[in-house]
This record gives C-alpha cells, sequence and structure tokens, in this order.
C-alpha cells in the first residue's frame, strides 16, 4: 500500500543524492511539493497518483540539480563560458572550411596532421580541464578565462594579417605547397581553440573539485 510520507522520506533522500543539501532549497522544494499534492488531491486523484503528478511537474534531482546550478552561477562566470563558446566555435568553423580544401590534396602528411589539428581543438574542450588547475577563487578564473578568450582573438588576427602573408612564399621564392599552408591554418586555428577552451576547463577543473570535495 502506497504511504504518503514514505514517498517524502524517499524523495529526500534522492534529492540529497542529487546534491541538493542545502536545507532551505530542500525545504522550498518539498514544501511546494506538498502543495501540489493537495491541489491534486483535491481534484480527485488518490495519494499515489498525486506525488507521482507533483514530482512530475516539479522535476527530478537532476534536473532540479542543473536548474539550481545554472541560476547560482555568477555573471562573470556564465560570461566567460559563453565568451570560450562563441571564439571557440569561429576557430572550429574556421578549422572546417580549411579543411574542405586539405582533403583536395595528394599529399598525406598535410592531411594527416590536419586532421589531428581539429581533433586536438575538439579534445581541447572536452578534456582540456584534466590538464588545468583547480583555482578557488571565481575572479581570478574569470580574469584569466577573459584575458585567454582575447589572447585567442588577437592571436589569430596577428597570424592572418601578420604571419600568413610570410608564410605563402618561400623565402627562396618557390610558393608553398597548399596542403602544408592548410595545415598551418588549422594548427593556428587549434591554438585559438586551445586558448578560448582555458577559461571553461578552468570552471570545470573548480566544480570537479568542488564536487569530489564537498
Amino acid at each position: 500500500m502506497f504511504e504518503l510520507e514514505k514517498a517524502f522520506s524517499n524523495w529526500r533522500e534522492q534529492m540529497l543524492a542529487a546534491g541538493i543539501k542545502s536545507p532551505v532549497p530542500l525545504e522550498e522544494l518539498e514544501s511546494h511539493l506538498r502543495d501540489e499534492i493537495e491541489r491534486q488531491m483535491n481534484l480527485g486523484a488518490s495519494s499515489q497518483s498525486a506525488y507521482e503528478m507533483a514530482v512530475k511537474t516539479i522535476g527530478h534531482g537532476d534536473e532540479l540539480k542543473k536548474e539550481f546550478k545554472k541560476a547560482g552561477e555568477p555573471l562573470t562566470v556564465r560570461l566567460v563560458k559563453l565568451t570560450g563558446i562563441g571564439c571557440w566555435t569561429v576557430s572550429f568553423m574556421l578549422s572546417l572550411w580549411c579543411l574542405q580544401f586539405l582533403f583536395y590534396q595528394t599529399e598525406l602528411a598535410p592531411i594527416i596532421l590536419g586532421l589531428i589539428a581539429v581533433a586536438t581543438s575538439v579534445l581541447s574542450w572536452r578534456y582540456g580541464c584534466k590538464f588545468l588547475p583547480a583555482i578557488h577563487h571565481e575572479s581570478i578564473r574569470a580574469m584569466i578565462g577573459f584575458v585567454c578568450c582575447i589572447g585567442s582573438v588577437v592571436w589569430i588576427q596577428l597570424f592572418i594579417l601578420e604571419f600568413l602573408p610570410g608564410l605563402t612564399v618561400h623565402p627562396a621564392g618557390m610558393d608553398v605547397a597548399e596542403g602544408r599552408l592548410l595545415a598551418v591554418v588549422l594548427w593556428a586555428c587549434t591554438a585559438m581553440a586551445i586558448l578560448s577552451s582555458i577559461g571553461y576547463g578552468l570552471e570545470k577543473a573548480a566544480h570537479e573539485r568542488e564536487t569530489a570535495n564537498p
């Protein structure tokens, strides 16, 4: 037989397991849950049906944890993440644009180097946090993230305006092979991607440290 208070106890355990451990939001959620159950029962639902519908309405533990985390992020943290995502996306789109021309080349080495560059760009965003320190202070992380994002933009502009023209012609007067040039451009985009992902990676590294040592 369904026991409502026992269901509440199980619900609280699920919330704690999901990481919602602060008493205030947990009490508020339980209050909303009870109110919703009462509303459903007044409409004629059984206690079990009312409980199930209320839980579905309010959300499960993992969903609520994500919402609390999003709401609790400082504006600077969100801004660093969005800026990093924007810069990384630009670098990745440039890489994909160059990559399509690389496959028309006959030399195998530039193609392999270009593919490694694109893979490195993707992996830098996904796993870059593994190689970054867990910095405790949010302001320091934000400052480093902004500097890296700005540095990524400055770098790609310098490369395109200053370095790229000098790479198109060999010092001896011979044209540089197009495949090799594309591979160099792809690695320049990879450098931009790595710089862009540092801010996000620092936030992720700090979060993983806090999760491991609550």
